[in-house]
């Protein structure tokens, strides 16, 4: 039986067409073989079949050959490789047959495709060569011709121009663009408008989007707190870049290694900010070395993403399970990153929330009006010189505080604490009893030169234990000391007390940290008067100010306390050390050194001091500065990392690049800039690969290679390898031209073709490998939410500058963070709203929804291909979140304004505009249906007209009617919920 079934292979090998490795052998044995018998330095059974000589070795004839069959397909099947116990399946009966076959024919040896640097292949013959644009359609048709198949015809003029009008930048035609392209004749006229659109500054804008993706970009640090930081200068330089068509070898230097530039410019050193868009823990705990070690992971698994298309990441721990890159080599690539001025918990961040190293940028006037603060301070200083000069010559006049009790009044408690005024001045709380509580009142003094605050807490019968607080024997804590004059807060600093628990944290009391509700408590002296002196940060005068004491540690809400307030120079709980000095003498040096910042007139002029050193720094703090790449003085050491951890060093290593590619210049200096030149050295087989596959991608939505995250062994082989290559060495002939090899794309037959299918085809050809037909596909998240602003005319065009918070639900950051009750997204007002979506701020933890929900990632880590769903929960986004609520409103005031005077007229005119074609009479027929019913649901019920009519911020025109626009709205809104509008075809 078994002799039976190898003999039916044999005879199927022997009559298989020519076996080619790279196409055949090696995806059979990368799937099945290479996780045990691939590269690493100690392969099971000492078999290697990833390289020549070890596949040569066993599949070339004779014994080995005869064995590896037998074991492929075992008569037994436990003795089967792979193994049973693997993850992986066994050889089907024709992947059997195919290796027997390729052995016959002489085992033919090919290393890995995209390892091999490309050649030039020549444009095939085609028979329909009046089919042929330009080169790429040779390519395609040869394979459709040998598939038996034919193109399709090419898509009509309207449809076409939107779907390059998306693809270039990222918006729909308007309709006199639209207009104007049909009623051009020349045979050039779709020419010249990929001219125009390559040209548009929105071309930038669209490019920027997936590079955003693959550089990680984010407008927060990620992790659990993920603190705001500034990065928005890197993205306006790619978007620039873009637009100015730098070449794709001078983009990849600068943004690899542009500070190590000889003379580098400001925008070269932002440009490396691709390598600090990164994720950074700054939490507390958080181990500098720990996290320093997996920032330079993901650089190095970043910069193999998307410059080698291989997942270099994979030999962090181990050696590379497919493609031949050594632990050794991982470590040889994480060098050339090392050695940036850097501390792996991001160390002390700049005002715009950077870490270093980073760059201030360029802002004449603000730099100017910081070099006049300067003046001020300087000559404040010389004063505060004098006055302290004038001090050290006088007596010191220490004298002990005195304390004017203020009466409260408009006292308020929550969760049904009542708040009693006694008539000591102090308040006593009873009533409900909930775990926490902040109690609120008001108070007024007329004194002047106020310094400090006093707080009491004071013993009371009525309370547990005779103490202080309402908790068990009269616990009670204060977490929050907060005053107001009007709206208002006063700063406070220092806070010292006459006794505190050993769990005590005073400085919380002030700077309160709601994660953590602790503060100021008395345990075990709870039956005893205690007070906490809350010092100004500057002398304030009297008024009427507003006082919030809060117990947020759960079970000790404070009972009975009392506020004073004082002017004396001297009010704060004295250190026992200078108390004891003080019996003795007044001008004892320590004593003297100690209160030297006391008196009123050195407090004054020290506080102008401080005031016009801050003003100083709010100034300063405007300027704009972004995250950079920078050198150490003296390189770090690298070690390869056991098992990838951070703190088990072993072999040291330097900077080197995988020894499968070409080496590095000899003599060259081991550092990012000659890493970033040898990426883009013409003799490297895969970056040029890489880039043009991502580009045929954006197009047709997949690339020539489908895994365009993975050029390597366990990658897709692509479906038109000599046109991959062809591409590429264009790509490289041409100067790195960006859009040459953009407008070559979209100017082919092969994109022009109509995106329609016959079932048969679709069959055949599900995922269009084949390329028999254009694109289809569901626009890219900011394509829809952008599309949307744009036919609506609320899009705001401005480019570049600080990111914009737009429509998200409310309270979502809120729910999502560290820090609970407070209100932390704050939406940008007016024009800013209806920025492109490429201005969003992004929030890594908590990314824009109307992004997250259309597939967009959350830029935590790497991404070069995003996924595509098509979910329920999209539908109801575009039907119920405000932002799409709004453009449906402000599409149908246009359609009452510009569409024409009936109801049919403004319908065609709104269908043409979100679809670029014109409807047909059955669809008008039913969109005014639709309108018809709505107008009749809103006549009878007006409040729920007025109602969707609030949407939004955008100001309606009440010169509409309120019915009517309603009624408009909500078939608007059906409009931009059309599969036609929000797929591109």
């Amino acid at each position: 039986m078994r002799t039976s079934y190898l003999a039916g292979l044999f005879a199927l090998s022997a009559l298989a067409a020519p076996v080619d490795y790279g196409r055949d052998i090696r995806p059979i044995l990368s799937d099945r073989c290479f996780q045990c018998h691939g590269p690493s330095e100690n392969p099971k059974a000492g078999l290697r079949l990833d390289t020549e000589d070890g596949a040569r070795r066993v599949l070339s004839g004779g014994v080995g050959a005869a064995k590896i069959l037998t074991r492929i397909a075992p008569d037994n099947p436990a003795r089967r490789m792979p193994p049973p116990y693997s993850d992986r399946k066994p050889l089907t009966e024709k992947e059997v047959a195919t290796v027997r076959a390729w052995i016959e024919q002489g085992a033919k040896w090919q290393s890995h495709w995209s390892f091999t640097p490309p050649v030039r292949p020549v444009a095939p013959a085609v028979k329909q060569q009046a089919w042929v644009r330009n080169p790429i359609d040779s390519f395609v048709l040869a394979r459709l011709e040998k598939e038996g198949l034919n193109p399709s015809k090419e898509a009509d003029r309207a449809r076409l121009l939107r779907r390059v009008s998306f693809d270039l930048t990222g918006l729909p035609p308007t309709v006199a663009e639209l207009d104007g392209f049909l009623a051009d004749k020349a045979p050039n006229a779709y020419e010249k408008q990929v001219d125009r659109l390559l040209a548009s500054p929105r071309f930038g804008e669209r490019m920027a989007v997936d590079w955003l993706d693959a550089a990680r970009y984010a407008d927060t640090h990620g992790y659990q707190v993920d603190p705001e930081k500034e990065m928005w200068p890197w993205r306006d330089w790619v978007v620039n870049a873009f637009n100015r068509n730098m070449p794709y070898n001078q983009f990849t230097v600068e943004q690899l290694a542009g500070d190590l530039l000889p003379n580098a410019t400001v925008e070269q050193k932002i440009a490396t900010g691709f390598q600090r868009n990164h994720r950074i823990n700054s939490e507390t705990g958080s181990i500098a070395e720990e996290f320093h070690a997996e920032n330079l992971v993901d650089r190095v698994s970043t910069f193999g993403t998307v410059w080698l298309g291989l997942t270099v990441g994979c030999a962090r721990c181990h050696d590379h399970k497919y493609d031949p890159i050594p632990t050794k080599n991982f470590y040889s690539l994480f060098a050339f990153f090392n050695s940036v001025e850097e501390a792996g918990n991001g160390g002390a961040r700049d005002a715009r929330g950077n870490f270093k190293p980073f760059l201030r940028l360029p802002a004449p006037e603000l730099e100017a009006q910081v070099a006049a603060k300067e003046k001020e301070v300087a000559a404040a200083k010389e004063k505060l010189a004098a006055i302290e000069k004038d001090l050290a010559a006088k007596p010191l006049a220490w004298a002990a505080p005195q304390w004017q009790v203020l009466q409260p009044s408009d006292l308020k408690a929550d969760g049904g604490v009542v708040l009693k005024a006694l008539p000591d001045g102090s308040i006593l709380a009873g009533g409900a009893m909930p775990p926490t509580a902040i109690y609120e009142f008001t108070a007024e003094t007329q004194m002047k030169n106020i310094t400090a605050f006093r707080l009491e807490l004071i013993p009371d019968a009525s309370l547990p234990g005779s103490g202080s607080g309402r908790g068990v024997d009269g616990k009670g804590v204060v977490t929050l000391f907060d005053v107001r004059e009007g709206e208002k807060k006063l700063a406070l600093t220092r806070i010292t007390a006459d006794f505190k628990s050993e769990e005590s944290e005073l400085d919380l009391v002030v700077r309160p940290a709601e994660q953590l509700r602790r503060g100021w408590g008395l345990q075990p002296e709870m039956n005893k008067p205690h007070y906490a002196v809350i010092e100004t940060a500057r002398m304030t005068e009297g008024g009427k100010f507003r006082f919030r004491i809060g117990s947020e540690y759960e079970g000790a809400p404070v009972g009975r306390f009392r506020v004073s307030v004082t002017d004396s120079e001297y009010p704060e709980v004295l250190p026992e050390k200078i108390a004891a000095l003080l019996k003795t003498s007044t001008e004892d040096a320590e004593v003297r050194k100690y209160f030297t910042p006391h008196p009123h007139d050195r407090r004054v002029a020290n506080e102008l001091v401080q005031k016009l050193d801050g003003e100083r720094r709010a100034i300063e703090n405007k300027i704009p500065s972004t995250m950079v790449m920078s050198e150490m003085e003296k390189p770090r050491e690298t070690f390869v990392l056991a098992r990838g951890a951070y703190d088990k060093p072993s072999d040291k290593v330097v900077p080197a690049v995988p020894a499968f590619l070409p080496p590095l210049p000899e003599g060259a200096a081991l550092n990012r800039l000659t890493l970033a030149k040898w990426v883009v050295d013409p003799a490297n087989p895969l970056p040029a690969r890489v880039a043009v596959n991502r580009y045929w991608q954006m197009y047709f939505g997949t690339g020539l290679v489908k895994t365009a995250e993975d050029f390597g062994s366990q990658g897709e082989a692509p479906s038109h390898p000599e046109l991959l290559d062809w591409l590429a060495t264009e790509f490289v002939g041409n100067g790195w031209d960006v859009k040459a090899i953009q407008k070559l794309i979209v100017t082919s037959a092969t994109y022009r073709q109509q995106s329609s299918a016959t079932a048969a085809l679709r069959e055949r050809d599900p995922e269009n490998r084949l390329l028999a037909r254009g694109a289809r596909a569901r626009l890219a998240a900011e394509m829809i939410r952008d599309q949307a602003l744009s036919v609506s005319g609320l899009l705001n065009s401005k480019m570049g500058g600080v990111p914009v918070k737009t429509y998200q639900p409310e309270g979502l950051w809120e729910q999502l963070s560290a820090f609970p009750g407070r209100k932390l997204y704050e939406r940008s007002k007016g024009d800013d709203l209806w920025r492109r979506s490429l201005y969003s701020y992004w929030k890594r933890t908590v990314p824009p929804p109307s992004m997250m929900v259309f597939d967009a990632p959350t830029r935590e880590f790497c991404v070069v291909r995003r996924a595509a769903s098509s979910t329920p929960l999209q539908a109801l986004a575009l039907l119920n979140d405000e932002m799409y609520i709004e453009t449906s409103r402000k599409l149908a005031e246009r359609m009452m304004l510009e569409g024409g005077k009936t109801p049919s007229q403004r319908l065609g005119w709104a269908f043409r505009l979100a679809t670029s074609r014109t409807a047909s009479p059955a669809e008008l027929k039913i969109l005014e249906q639709g309108l018809n019913t709505r107008l009749a649901q809103y006549r009878a019920d007006k409040a729920a007209a007025a109602k969707l009519l609030t949407a939004g911020e955008a100001p309606r025109n009440k010169a509409l009617d309120e019915v009517e626009l309603a009624a408009y709205t909500t078939v608007a809104s059906v409009m931009l919920n059309l599969d036609e509008v929000i797929t591109r075809q």
